[in-house]
């Protein structure tokens, strides 16, 4: 197949840019391919064998900044790492202290009904201890100081110890 490959692509130019050299191949007398190596001209081939200094030397600068760079970037990525897992720490910290405030404000809830209810309740005695005697009304100053002192709100548990 390279030989194929040879005779039917790279022998026909070699025929055409050198006319006096002896070209061996199997397609001896067939038309040259035309392509972009046809155009080039034999000295033109053998100019192109060894870059000049100036080539190699700037060939070297731009290798050397794109490994600079490059360094750089990897350096940039393993920063930008350290920051996403530091980020995804304090956002995992940020949802158990969001849990747990949400069951303290559950359990406030509750508390709150218990005690409206009870409020409730005693409002209602009161009201229909008021209508049926006279002599037992109380201010509400003291009515409050009354309903304060039987149900004293008692704190939970994390309440406490946050303290």
């Amino acid at each position: 197949m390279a030989m194929e490959y040879f005779d039917e692509k790279i022998v026909p130019i070699l025929k055409r840019k050198m006319p006096g050299s002896d070209v061996s191949g199997r397609l001896i007398g067939t038309a040259p391919v035309p392509g972009p190596s046809a155009a080039l001209t034999t000295m033109q081939l053998f100019s192109k064998q060894s870059p000049s200094r100036q080539e190699v030397t700037k060939l070297q600068q731009q290798v050397k900044a794109n490994g600079t760079g490059l360094t750089a970037l990897k350096r940039e990525i393993s920063e930008l790492r350290l920051k996403v897992q530091e980020q995804q720490k304090q956002l995992q910290d940020q949802d158990q202290k969001l849990l747990e405030q949400t069951q303290i404000i559950g359990e406030q809830n509750a508390r709150l009904a218990e005690l409206e209810r009870k409020l409730r309740e005693v409002m209602e005695s009161t009201v229909g201890n008021s209508s049926g005697s006279g002599s037992n009304e109380q201010s509400p100053r003291k009515r409050r100081k009354a309903v304060d002192a039987t149900d004293c709100p008692r704190k939970s548990k994390r309440l406490r110890n946050r303290k």
